[in-house]
């Protein structure tokens, strides 16, 4: 399994990079400001994950929007009670006082069901590829009918039409 590079953006207070290290993840760290996060994300590096964190305060609602739009990694927030924040926007909230081993299966398990997505993703994309293929030709082939219509009357006359027939 290749490993994964998860993207922590702000103050790493309670030491959780170490931990995410320890565990085989590849981390890269950055401040909490949008040129920083695209800058991240102008290195080069495809993240399975970003993490926040509510240890001091709450992440800036722009700087999550921001990076929701660079990328479809999952956005985690490790919570703190003491501090407000609206969870609806991350995929996984990681509440306190869970242990290390809690955290890094919920954080691997989001990053695994988000391949499976994206795997899916394409494969439906394939699938559409093809129907629409399918569609094309079924369309051209009723303009080419269109173009050449059988004439009903002259049938119903009991006359032939040669120019409908094909030879």
């Amino acid at each position: 399994m290749a490993t994964s590079t998860i993207l922590h953006v702000g103050n790493d207070v309670c030491q959780r990079i170490p931990v995410m290290r320890t565990a085989s993840f590849s981390v890269v760290q950055s401040e909490d400001s949008i040129p920083a996060i695209r800058k991240a994300f102008a290195g080069g590096d495809a993240f399975s994950a970003i993490t926040f964190n509510a240890d001091i305060s709450a992440p800036s609602e722009d700087i999550v929007r921001a990076t929701r739009s660079l990328s479809a990694a999952p956005l985690v927030l490790f919570e703190n009670p003491a501090v407000y924040c609206d969870t609806s926007t991350y995929d996984i909230v990681i509440p306190p006082f869970i242990d290390p081993g809690g955290w890094l299966k919920r954080l691997h398990d989001s990053i695994e069901a988000s391949r499976e997505q994206r795997e899916r993703s394409v494969q439906l994309r394939q699938e559409s590829a093809t129907i629409e293929s399918t569609f094309l030709e079924i369309r051209a082939a009723s303009a080419r009918v269109l173009a050449d219509p059988i004439d009903l009357d002259a049938i119903w006359r009991g006359e032939e039409d040669d120019s409908s027939r094909e030879h």
